[in-house]
């Protein structure tokens, strides 16, 4: 369709959305305050141990997301990662949301990587397929482990249920 707000924005929007369908109201400070929650998600227990076995096996690690590069630097930072990373990718420096694959193709090129090189590990199946049409491995993050992945295409190189399982999923 080609319209494009960042995350933020549709963040917002989708919260004011859901409190209409579902009969909530929120005035302007409980908005703001479930809002700027938002923006301070602990990270998972797994996360830092994960992090640094990949680091420490030499991969390079980015955080590569549909929200804007302040606004994953904030998570990041706030969940006590930003160190982990070399460096944030967001979907906001060329306006179009995964899994485009345009998104795809700046971050390989951000990265300065080619898709064979490259893994997405993602808890969204809609990622997973996008990184799968670009040539990318994938490991699909599925922590519920319901096993009940997107059916429009293609499998995950990898299912996981927690990071734990990463190193063995990349054959590390």
């Amino acid at each position: 369709m080609g319209a494009y707000a960042d995350f933020d924005t549709c963040t917002e929007q989708a919260l004011r959305y859901c409190c209409e369908a579902l009969g909530v109201a929120l005035d302007r400070d409980q908005e703001a305050e479930l809002l700027r929650r938002y923006r301070q998600l602990p990270a998972f227990a797994d996360a830092v141990p994960a992090l640094d076995e990949l680091r420490a096996d030499g991969h390079r690690l980015f955080a590569f997301s549909n929200g804007t590069a302040e606004t994953v630097s904030g998570l990041l930072c706030h969940a006590g990662l930003e160190d982990r990373f070399e460096d944030v990718v967001s979907v906001d420096e060329i306006g179009c949301f995964k899994p485009d694959p345009r998104v795809y193709r700046h971050f390989l090129q951000r990265a300065n990587v080619s898709p064979p090189g490259a893994w997405l590990i993602s808890g969204n199946p809609f990622d997973v397929i996008g990184a799968l049409a670009a040539g990318m491995h994938t490991a699909w993050l599925d922590r519920l482990g319901q096993g009940l992945f997107d059916p429009w295409g293609g499998e995950p190189t990898a299912t996981i249920r927690d990071l734990d399982e990463l190193a063995g999923a990349l054959g590390l």
